[in-house]
């Protein structure tokens, strides 16, 4: 049995796990917990011992690397999905080749719920940030946009290349928002006329 706090340890591990798709070191998860109303941490020993104590009660299994931290129960709950070869834009364009997978991701089922279609792409550049999105982060793509809404991260297609950016619609004009430090990146515009889509939506960051 685990202890209150030691059962509070695993779910916040659980959040953190399937929010960014993999496991935290011991000062990601210090600052994790600080941030999600644990208070303050005294120590890295302190994320250890509780650590240690799901080890010993079977809850998580590590092994000696930097992100080593397995779910037990999650063992069989991931999903193969397809990467494609290609590096989508958080900056300048680059081709997208929608159909060529080149390996594949695996995934906690939590991060596609039902999704039957999920692509990864891995990004480059800068253009996206503040969204939490830099470069060589990978994201999880459902190429369906029916249930795309303005504040929506979205992969779109512009002139046969692959970006990715906030969506936003104002009558029949698309506009596709970098969140960005770098002041470099400015809005692209999309009209009906133009040689561009939007191929999905963004359901998770991976990070690299």
């Amino acid at each position: 049995m685990l202890t209150t706090r030691q059962n509070r340890f695993l779910e916040l591990l659980r959040n953190f796990i399937a929010l960014h798709g993999d496991s935290p070191t011991l000062a990601e998860m210090k600052v994790w917990m600080e941030e999600n109303d644990w208070g303050e941490v005294s120590s890295l020993n302190s994320v250890k011992q509780y650590l240690d104590a799901l080890v010993s009660k079977g809850f998580i299994a590590r092994e000696s690397k930097k992100r080593g931290i397995t779910l037990v129960d999650d063992k069989l709950s991931t999903q193969k999905i397809p990467l494609i070869d290609s590096r989508v834009s958080c900056g300048s364009a680059t081709n997208l080749l929608e159909d060529d997978a080149c390996d594949f991701l695996e995934v906690s089922k939590k991060l596609i719920r039902s999704f039957e279609k999920v692509f990864a792409f891995r990004c480059e550049g800068d253009s996206m940030n503040q969204a939490g999105i830099d470069d060589g982060d990978y994201v999880l793509v459902r190429p369906e946009t029916h249930d795309v809404r303005d504040g929506d991260l979205v992969l779109a297609s512009v002139n046969d290349c692959g970006v990715v950016k906030k969506f936003k619609r104002a009558g029949e004009t698309i506009s596709l928002l970098p969140q960005s430090s770098n002041p470099i990146h400015k809005p692209i515009y999309l009209h009906a006329s133009d040689n561009g889509a939007i191929v999905g939506k963004v359901l998770s960051i991976l990070k690299n």
